[in-house]
């Protein structure tokens, strides 16, 4: 009589688990922080032309966050200085803030090409201000992400 009982508890569990496991999914994909836009100077460089580029990190959680890491893609090229590198700027919460990351080539072909940025790390951080000094606490790690965003960049036509 006990066994009877027990395969329908188990069988509402099978059928709920996919509803749950989705719901969980789809938080996990709003993730509180993330790459509003990409900024790239020169907007249409020359081929080869150094470049700067900045992103804005929205933050619309209830702490402040900094500790990012950045994979970064220029015309499908990872730059592998990303993968070792963290910046350290507080972004308060609700607010929008712009990280300068570091500057590229662009390609020296095409017409084209995309700069991609996934934020792949962010850390929650409580910042004390006292007077001109302030004290960062790591309050945990940002879920929801890999998030990212990317943009077309036009290669100015070569000078005749």
């Amino acid at each position: 009589m006990r066994t009877t009982a027990i395969f329908p508890r188990i069988a509402t569990a099978l059928c709920v688990a996919p509803f749950l496991a989705g719901a969980l999914v789809s938080r996990a994909d709003a993730a509180d922080v993330r790459v509003e836009a990409i900024v790239v100077k020169p907007a249409s460089p020359a081929p080869s032309a150094l470049c700067e580029i900045k992103v804005l990190l929205k933050n619309t959680g209830s702490h402040s966050a900094s500790y990012f890491r950045f994979e970064v893609k220029v015309a499908d090229k990872s730059l592998p200085v990303y993968k070792v590198y963290s910046y350290a700027i507080p972004i308060d919460a609700g607010a929008t803030g712009e990280v300068a990351l570091f500057n590229f080539y662009a390609p020296a072909e095409g017409k084209t090409f995309e700069v991609q940025v996934t934020l792949v790390e962010a850390q929650w951080v409580d910042v004390k201000k006292e007077g001109k000094t302030s004290t960062t606490t790591l309050a945990g790690a940002v879920a929801g992400l890999p998030t990212g965003n990317s943009l077309l960049v036009k290669l100015a036509p070569p000078k005749s």
